[in-house]
């Protein structure tokens, strides 16, 4: 079974900060997974209970403790106290046998036994004191450096970073791959291969002429003959493309996420540079009383008196 991959873009007071990957565990904790999924693509929409959007989007990180975890996932009061599932108010624990024996692994948090909802936590170390209190459903496989310079922000008394940490966008990563070619044009690609193969092997040698004979009678019986129709079966086997795209390998997906986020980072980069390209040419503009000078060359300082005498 793949393991489904889902992703968050955080940004710190407003400015971005990097993205995170997450493998979830969909193969032991499968109902725990679903709902984290579905609140990181938002494809249930609003709520009928509590009338907020089932989506972590916008949502913050409420709770950081540095060498421990961060947590988050409460879109509803943001502090905490609030969230919710896609099942309802809460749901009940899943796999609690899977250790919390390392660091980025993602897992469910709680208030107590079957109590989890929308909100989760990122280890930052071991933490042999919660196995078997909290589902563990996932890991971070990508941007585990974000997650640690999110620990470092300055918190309050509560735990409660003092620069606002939100999730400006989240959704799941896809598996995809261009549907292969289909099977008659493979096959008539081997066949010229193939015929190229035996051309290159009969002009190499020399026949004699009673072999150019001989050829030249099969010849002349195959134009005559009908050829053979083929059958039902071949033809459907033949003319039937392969539908069924090819799925990508691990290899092939890791490579295709580190070039979107590459693509992505330097995209950011890029605005980041136009923002403060504008920003300077405004202060420019203001310190210069709006008057903007553009020009080429060098400034030639002339002698008033020496221009005079020329004068006369």
């Amino acid at each position: 079974m793949v393991r489904q991959r889902t992703f968050f873009d955080f940004t710190v007071d407003n400015q971005p900060l990097g993205r995170v990957i997450f493998e979830l565990y969909n193969d032991t904790a499968p109902k725990t997974t679903e709902n984290f999924r579905i609140l990181c693509t938002g494809e249930r929409g609003i709520s009928p209970a509590s009338q907020h959007p089932l989506y972590y989007k916008n949502s913050t990180i409420h709770r950081s403790i540095q060498d421990f975890m961060i947590q988050g996932g409460d879109f509803t009061k943001f502090n905490g106290s609030g969230g919710e599932s896609i099942y309802g108010s809460s749901f009940a624990d899943e796999d609690l046998e899977r250790p919390l024996d390392a660091e980025a692994l993602l897992c469910m948090a709680n208030k107590g036994p079957d109590t989890n909802n929308s909100q989760f936590f990122i280890t930052l170390r071991p933490c042999p004191h919660l196995n078997g209190k909290h589902v563990v459903f996932g890991r971070v496989i990508r941007g585990f450096d974000i997650v640690q310079k999110i620990s470092t922000i300055p918190v309050d008394a509560k735990s409660r970073p003092l620069t606002p940490v939100v999730i400006s966008n989240c959704g799941e990563l896809e598996l995809r791959k261009p549907p292969a070619q289909p099977l008659a044009e493979e096959q008539s690609k081997s066949e010229k291969r193939s015929s190229r193969r035996s051309r290159s092997r009969s002009e190499s040698r020399s026949p004699s002429p009673e072999r150019r004979r001989h050829r030249k009678k099969k010849k002349s019986k195959r134009k005559h003959s009908p050829s053979p129709s083929p059958s039902h079966g071949e033809e459907t086997t033949k003319s039937k493309p392969d539908d069924e795209p090819r799925k990508e390998t691990e290899e092939e997906y890791d490579a295709r996420l580190e070039r979107e986020e590459k693509e992505r980072i330097e995209e950011a980069r890029k605005k980041e540079l136009q923002r403060i390209k504008e920003k300077y040419e405004n202060e420019l503009a203001e310190k210069s009383g709006g008057v903007r000078f553009k020009g080429r060359g060098r400034m030639k300082y002339l002698d008033p008196e020496l221009s005079n005498r020329d004068r006369y």
